[in-house]
């Protein structure tokens, strides 16, 4: 018998030592997870026997950086067990001493300047999406969702995790109940795995199955999990509860009274999984006052500012929606659709007493998933209510109201099918229906990637149909289409793309999606050679040359033609260097600044420079600083544009970080007014200082305090005019009008978070807001600093209290109180 147990023994070992060495092997590895039927403590110390009963854990981690390929500075062990509720994670980080583990305290999400371990499950195995969890050595939490559009780093998941660090080594347990993940209905589980860990102080990542930079992807370059048979999904129903009370206060001015309001909101998120593929989420009575303000900028362009998402239901679970291009979240109660018409609807010695700048969200709801055979199937819809500006008559004192936004259907509608090679193919609607004699719009588009058989070669591309339905009281209707096309070489040293992009003049999804400019026809050419392995000083360098032409859809005429280079690496004391070089050798033609159809302004041709450099990213203090200079051929127009972005960790706790950036645009060229057929262009300077200010002090992991600063201001002060002509020349002028801008931003934002259970949080956030757009400039930074003092301000407090409630995880947790009791 004993002699049978070490024949065992000795066979579990050889097996173990080949997957050993199998690390240096480029074919993927074999992982199998272990069944229990009694779950560890999670406490981040592997006392249990069940962790030990594994003989054979995940060994053999590669560098992916800075040394791909090669054996990384310290061992990892990693036991994977499950059971019919969870997937239990048991890790032993090897290392030389307490003190060389880094364990910065951040916010969940942010990893910081921490050691960290990861697991990755691609539960569908198709190559293409995958969950991610991750810990740092300070028990931060970070999770992620990868698809064909990369990384969504707003997915959160309820899952448990603890960390334990004795005098060498640390240690992680986690939790990730079977309800965070979506794994096809059959008996015997297929998943994709991988593991990373990440030395900090050595900049060092590792991943169990290689991660070769050469390679093209990332999802597609996981092991292979088995040994998880008969578990099913379970009842996969959260909800998340909220109550939130806010105080606002407006400071007021000279035109407009001193205001103070309280009000208390209650709402609930609701998540619930239909099937074992798809799964309902729901907003019942939204609340987005306590989202992170805009950086709101001075806009002399003729095209809309695009701001980030921040609303947390829009960010996460969208990308499926978001494949081409074609839904922008912020559309959804964003800016009424009649705002900017208000004025002209006032009679006289009439005023405006209130136009809100939001459309009010009444509720929203997604479905999303995707089947065993890599269907994905995603639909979501949201409802806002009318909106109206509030008008009084001076005189009589009488108030009116305008309509600025009717109540208003939104509605999107994707399918995505993921194929072999990291390939898929998906088809997206888009739809707006408004309540009255308001136009509606529609949008049919479709996007696809194919690869080959080694995801060497690509072809991938994107084409859409956009209508508009009664735009007059005759029920005009207006249809346009755009496409794509490009040919690519993806993996390898060398690398190339070749692309073709159209849209017509009558192509427009700005009513659910973002659109720059409409009525373009480009053609764009890369190359470019990585190294990926150290040489000489540098760990790495990436280079490429583009070469861009463009045109008009209608009428067919040039417009632009530039090349760039860019060269970009790291050091071998990982100071990390960007220089770039463009240069438009020929005149251009701008058929969108003259803001009339069919008229243009030449534009001069333009050589520019940047660089950008950042300080080891490893030390207390890091800095970051970046340049750019670019000379025009006309006149003597030019602009600089300087940012300096230093950071400083006082320890584990405290941390400061800066941006400060300075533009200057001599002689810059830009429109003013058109009025009948005579359109105005200026010669103006412009201006740009942008502050912000951040720090953060974490308690622990589950608590934190943030403070973010920024002000902004902009002044374009113009010195000259002129009249466009026909041909885009400009023309002298005796137009003696005022189009100076002074415009100052300042906003305000202090957070102080609790997380008291896994994705439950009580938040008191502080947000200040003063802004100003006069038709002077006031020279000086310091003035203009110095004069927000005087400018009406907004004030909010707020306080929410959110609670995440798991239905599997409450009911694992009642079942084992009662076999406690």
């Amino acid at each position: 018998m004993l002699r049978t147990l070490n024949v065992l023994l000795a066979l579990l070992l050889l097996i173990c030592s080949g997957v050993k060495a199998f690390a240096e092997d480029d074919f993927p590895k074999d992982f199998f997870a272990t069944r229990i039927h009694t779950p560890p403590k999670i406490d981040g110390i592997l006392d249990e026997e069940i962790w030990q009963h594994v003989l054979c854990p995940a060994t053999g981690f590669v560098q992916r950086s800075p040394l791909p390929g090669k054996v990384p500075s310290a061992p990892t062990e990693v036991v994977v067990l499950y059971d019919n509720s969870s997937v239990y994670i048991g890790v032993t980080l090897y290392d030389v001493s307490a003190d060389s583990i880094m364990r910065e305290f951040t916010s969940r999400d942010n990893t910081g300047f921490s050691d960290l371990f990861g697991v990755y499950f691609d539960t569908y195995d198709d190559d293409i999406n995958a969950f991610e969890f991750i810990v740092t050595a300070a028990g931060v939490q970070f999770d992620r969702r990868w698809t064909a559009m990369g990384a969504d780093r707003s997915w959160n998941a309820g899952w448990l995790s603890a960390v334990s660090v004795d005098e060498t080594n640390w240690y992680v347990e986690m939790e990730i109940p079977l309800s965070a993940l979506r794994f096809p209905k059959t008996p015997i589980q297929k998943w994709g795995i991988n593991f990373r860990r990440t030395i900090r102080r050595k900049n060092e990542d590792n991943y169990w199955n290689k991660i070769d930079p050469q390679v093209n992807g990332f999802v597609n370059q996981f092991g292979r999990l088995s040994g998880i048979s008969n578990i099913k999904s379970p009842i996969r129903l959260s909800v998340s509860p909220y109550l939130s009370t806010y105080i606002d206060q407006y400071s007021g001015d000279s035109e407009n009274p001193s205001s103070l309001s309280k009000r208390i909101n209650g709402g609930m998120d609701l998540r619930y999984g239909i099937n074992d593929a798809y799964t309902l989420d729901m907003i019942l009575v939204p609340d987005f006052g306590q989202v992170v303000s805009d950086n709101k900028v001075l806009n002399l362009s003729p095209f809309e500012v695009r701001f980030n998402e921040n609303r947390q239901f829009f960010k996460e679970g969208t990308e499926l929606f978001e494949k081409g291009g074609y839904f922008y979240s912020r559309r959804v109660g964003g800016q009424p659709l009649l705002y900017g018409e208000v004025e002209d609807q006032l009679g006289e010695n009439e005023e405006i007493l209130s136009n809100p700048t939001e459309s009010s969200l009444v509720n929203a709801t997604k479905v999303s998933g995707r089947t065993t055979k890599g269907l994905g199937l995603g639909v979501f819809n949201g409802l806002t209510k009318e909106m109206h500006a509030l008008i009084k008559d001076t005189e009589t004192g009488e108030t009116r109201k305008i309509l600025t936004d009717p109540l208003t259907n939104y509605n999107v509608v994707a399918v995505d099918q993921s194929l072999k090679n990291n390939s898929y193919v998906s088809f997206v609607n888009t739809n707006v229906m408004r309540q009255g004699n308001h136009y509606d719009a529609n949008l049919t588009g479709t996007a696809f990637r194919l690869a080959n058989r080694g995801n060497k070669y690509a072809v991938s591309g994107r084409g859409a149909v956009s209508q508009k339905y009664g735009l007059d009281e005759g029920g005009r209707n207006e249809y346009g289409h755009s496409y794509s096309l490009s040919l690519s070489k993806t993996s390898g040293n060398l690398r190339a793309n070749l692309t073709n992009y159209v849209e017509s003049d009558t192509f427009d999804p700005n009513d659910l999606g973002y659109m720059r400019a409409n009525n373009e026809w480009r053609t764009s050419a890369n190359v470019g050679y990585n190294i990926y392995e150290p040489f000489w000083k540098l760990l790495n360098l990436y280079t490429d040359l583009d070469l861009n032409y463009a045109r008009l859809y209608k009428p067919f005429v040039f417009t632009d033609f530039n090349v760039q280079t860019r060269v970009n690496g790291t050091f071998n004391n990982f100071m990390y260097f960007s220089f770039n070089y463009r240069l438009a050798p020929h005149t251009r033609y701008d058929y969108f600044e003259p803001r009339v159809e069919d008229r243009f302004i030449e534009l001069p041709s333009y050589n520019q420079m940047g660089l950008y450099l950042r300080s080891d990213n490893r030390n207390r203090f890091v800095v970051g600083s970046s340049f750019s200079y670019t000379d025009y051929d006309y006149d003597d127009q030019q602009s600089l544009y300087v940012s300096l972005s230093p950071s400083l960790r006082i320890n584990n706790k405290l941390a400061f970080s800066t941006f400060v950036s300075l533009s200057n645009s001599q002689s810059n060229i830009g429109y003013a007014e058109h009025e009948d057929d005579l359109i105005t262009f200026g010669k103006r300077d412009i201006n740009t200082i942008n502050n912000i200010f951040n720090t953060k002090y974490t308690f622990n992991n589950r608590m934190g305090l943030t403070f973010r600063m920024r002000h902004y201001w902009s002044a374009a002060e113009y010195e000259e005019f002129y009249t466009l002509g026909e041909e885009g020349e400009l023309l002298e002028s005796d137009y003696e009008g005022n189009h100076d801008r002074n415009y100052n931003a300042f906003n305000i934002d202090m957070v102080y978070s609790y997380t008291f259970a896994p994705a439950s949080e009580v938040s008191i956030v502080w947000k200040n807001n003063i802004a100003s757009d006069d038709d002077f400039v006031r020279e000086g930074y310091m003035n203009n600093v110095e004069s927000l003092k005087n400018l009406p301000q907004s004030n909010s407090i707020s306080v929410r209290v959110l609670y995440f409630i798991d239905y599997s995880m409450l009911m694992k947790k009642l079942n084992a109180d009662k076999r406690i009791g």
